[in-house]
């Protein structure tokens, strides 16, 4: 995957775990003020956009895990990247998860500066006024209470409000400037940039939704603080949501006073006894702001335990000590599929690298040399296993007839008795032939770029003479010439392999060497 797509995958997994750890406090805190809850959710937000940050330019450490433990993520890793890549050298599904992700955020941002541009004319539209000797604008756009505006928040009444009863204009008046009180409109901004950031998260929104009915709560429990009867303020709110129109919705950016969604959880809040109603103090602010962080930096500096990787090198030598070029080392870890092709240099030397650790079986093939084997050769993490090949030559074949004077055999001894068997009689097999090959095309981007390597495959031969089930059993090669070679073996057709007569399927295993001229 690319360096994009990890900071992605490694970012959303911690953001999940900030706002996981939010939403289990607010669960445990239920009957803590709406003030304190409020202030949670706002920290794991704040914590979401500095995460990025933290993240990326912080220190990192990672845990310690037993080699046991992380020898299969090497090798998933590897064997993912190759699958997420195999499309295109230019395209990959990683790539694409980064496009989303980007148009995603693109979209959020654009509908939080929509929004703050539609509030900006409403608040621009209505006409000042004075309630109660409240400095509040009136508009006859929306017939919901709100405050709107970051840096002069203000109090924007429906126009129908100036017909209100005296007392519920109090009360409305008195809730919205605890919005104004508490800066909610300014702390609210921030948390939908976390959303557009987050998108892609449920928990955000959960999140960002619980934020602004926490700030609501919040609002209710001050205004009971100044007094107010809550018999009296629920019946008041009870008024207000009634007179909402279905069709009317305040743009992001104000925090509008009632929302008929949420009625009976907040009269439920308001008319239960034993509730905490306290506001939240800078001490209280300062507290959860500091125990934020001490959950932030450590999570954020954690990394992935490092790839338990490793590597092997090695001299092809003969009997006499000198190197023997060119030949071909393959590599195949035990117990797996996985296989990789080296080539020794000219002065015998070979290095393949990353692998994942492990045993592995090493073969060194040389034309001229005898088959070399080695066994449980061991790559251990972050360290290269030495190999030092040594070729025998090739054995020689040679047969020789002795005759001999026929001589008379001994009589047979007299024959059991034994009830007659029928004997099947088979064994006969005739092996499978390619009749038509293509030839791989050498990619024109591979071979501009100097790049070459061999390609193992692995296949069935049906008994209709076509290439099934084929796979690539080695990966560190350039995926752009392993589908070049898979696109063409494909193609190939075979007389199948017959047994007694009858086709049978039989596994084949393909090496396809890209090499440019010297």
């Amino acid at each position: 995957m690319t360096g994009a797509a990890e900071l992605l995958v490694s970012i959303a997994f911690k953001s999940a775990l900030i706002l996981g750890a939010a939403a289990a406090a607010c669960f445990a805190m239920k009957r803590a003020s709406a003030a304190t809850r409020h202030l949670i959710l706002l920290a794991s937000l704040g914590g979401l956009l500095l995460l990025p940050v933290a993240v990326g330019l912080g220190p990192g450490w990672s845990p310690e895990v037993p080699p046991e433990v992380a020898a299969a993520p090497a090798l998933a890793r590897t064997v993912l990247d190759v699958a997420v890549d195999r499309a295109s050298p230019t395209f990959s599904l990683s790539g694409l998860a980064v496009w989303l992700w980007g148009l995603g955020c693109a979209a959020m941002l654009a509908r939080t500066f929509v929004g703050g541009l539609r509030v900006r004319r409403l608040v621009g539209r209505s006409r000042p006024g004075e309630v109660l000797g409240f400095n509040v604008r009136v508009s006859g756009e929306t017939s919901v209470p709100a405050v709107c505006g970051l840096r002069r928040p203000c109090v924007v009444l429906p126009a129908a409000a100036l017909k209100w009863p005296g007392e519920r204009l109090r009360m409305v008046l008195l809730h919205e400037r605890m919005h104004i009180l508490r800066h909610d409109t300014r702390t609210y901004l921030p948390a939908r940039l976390a959303l557009a950031l987050y998108w892609f998260n449920p928990l955000a929104w959960w999140a960002v939704g619980r934020l602004r009915r926490e700030a609501e709560r919040a609002c209710d429990d001050g205004v009971l603080m100044q007094g107010e009867a809550p018999a009296d303020y629920a019946g008041e709110l009870i008024g207000i949501v009634q007179g909402l129109q279905a069709a009317d919705r305040l743009p992001e950016g104000g925090l509008a006073m009632g929302r008929a969604s949420e009625l009976e959880s907040r009269l439920e809040a308001l008319l239960k006894a034993g509730l905490s109603r306290r506001k939240a103090t800078p001490v209280l602010a300062a507290g959860i702001g500091l125990l934020s962080l001490l959950v932030l930096l450590p999570l954020a500096a954690l990394r992935a335990p490092a790839q338990q990787t490793g590597g092997m090198f090695g001299v092809v030598r003969d009997t006499s000590g000198a190197a023997v070029p060119k030949a071909r080392v393959t590599v195949a870890l035990q117990g797996s599929e996985r296989r990789e092709v080296a080539w020794a240099g000219d002065d015998g030397v070979f290095t393949i690298q990353p692998l994942p650790q492990g045993a592995y079986t090493v073969t060194v093939a040389k034309p001229g040399f005898a088959l070399l084997r080695l066994e449980g050769i061991v790559v251990a993490a972050g360290k290269s296993a030495e190999v030092q090949p040594v070729l025998n030559v090739g054995q020689v074949s040679e047969s020789m007839e002795v005759r001999a004077e026929r001589t008379t055999p001994p009589p047979p001894p007299p024959p059991t008795v034994a009830a007659p068997q029928r004997v099947t009689t088979g064994g006969g097999v005739q092996a499978t032939k390619l009749v038509h090959m293509v030839r791989p095309a050498y990619p024109p981007e591979c071979r501009a770029e100097n790049i070459q390597g061999t390609v193992l495959l692995r296949g069935v031969i049906g008994v209709g003479g076509g290439v099934l089930d084929l796979q690539q059993i080695n990966h560190l090669v350039d995926q752009r010439l392993a589908d070049a070679a898979m696109e063409a073996v494909r193609q190939w057709r075979y007389e199948p392999t017959l047994l007694n007569g009858k086709p049978v399927e039989v596994i084949t295993e393909i090496q396809i060497n890209f090499a440019l001229p010297n």
